[in-house]
């Protein structure tokens, strides 16, 4: 059954500025769908669909929680979505199987059981795109979509955007993800937005070990981060832009969602459809660092 509510975002009353440019906001409607049916149940997607759309994709978001926890409503993606959703741009939330539950994600589960959740994961994902595919015979329904998650999401959206159905999504939009790294880049992948935080002791900001687990554990997967990605679809001249945190640790995965300057910078990123190529560093407290620096002033701890 179709569960249909009306949001405003009434605490965001006036009319934001984003990147110079004025953005009203927009009353939007939401919908919870069952989109796919498994072993364990239903899967289910909470859709946002704007009364005034924008001219851009639509965003398929998967939240985290380590492939064992988490739910497509928590207060962090609820605060996201809903603020895209009052700039006009749709998005679906879905829920997924949580493979891990029980088991944890750390460096004792061996490599090969990761890589399975995430692509576990990951056919949820293209499924939940199927099901919206499948209909975009409405007015207000976008005519693409971008992959987009938290942690644990961010990984399975990446796998999917670069990995499993690279063709089928116009962006990926990454809160401290990361994928394999033997994956190479190819010119003809989707863009990329990458938000990180320096620190990140779970998930490497570059290429490195998944929670730097010791070399000879089960667990040591060898990854490369959003950021570090970012630079390697640069080489064959795929846009792709990154947001870091100078220090920041894997809390940003879920902070930079609430962060005004991040959403400014996501909104305007997908009205763009992807297309911008840029890196942002800010300082502990969210600030930009001075213009032409390239790298954190101190190193991790």
């Amino acid at each position: 059954m179709t569960l249909r509510s009306s949001f405003f975002l009434s605490c965001l009353s006036l009319a934001l500025s984003w990147a110079g440019e004025s953005v009203a906001q927009t009353k939007f409607q939401r919908e919870t769908h069952p989109y796919a049916q498994r072993e364990s149940g239903p899967l289910h997607l909470d859709l946002r669909i704007p009364d005034a759309a924008a001219s851009s994709p639509g965003v398929v978001f998967v939240h985290g929680g380590g492939f064992q926890m988490g739910t497509r409503d928590s207060a962090p993606v609820t605060q996201f979505l809903d603020a895209l959703a009052a700039a006009g741009i749709p998005s679906a939330s879905i829920s997924y199987r949580l493979t891990m539950t029980g088991r944890g994600f750390g460096c004792d589960v061996p490599v090969a059981d990761k890589r399975r959740a995430v692509a576990l994961a990951g056919e949820d994902l293209e499924e939940a795109l199927t099901w919206l595919e499948g209909h975009d015979n409405r007015s207000d329904w976008p005519v693409s979509w971008v992959a987009a998650g938290s942690s644990a999401g961010a990984e399975t959206a990446l796998w999917s955007g670069y990995v499993h159905a690279p063709d089928r999504w116009a962006g990926v939009l990454s809160f401290s993800g990361a994928l394999d790294a033997s994956t190479s880049p190819h010119s003809t992948a989707p863009p990329l937005l990458a938000v990180h935080g320096q620190c990140d002791a779970l998930v490497p900001v570059g290429a490195d070990l998944h929670h730097f687990c010791p070399e000879d554990s089960p667990g040591a997967w060898a990854l490369i981060g959003g950021p570090a990605w970012a630079d390697s679809l640069r080489r064959v001249a795929v846009p792709a832009s990154t947001w870091v945190q100078c220090g920041g640790s894997h809390r940003v995965c879920t902070s930079a969602m609430s962060n005004p300057a991040v959403v400014d910078r996501v909104i305007q990123w997908l009205l763009k459809g992807g297309q911008d190529d840029w890196d942002v560093l800010v300082d502990a407290a969210g600030f930009p660092l001075q213009a032409g620096r390239s790298s954190c002033p101190q190193p991790c701890n």
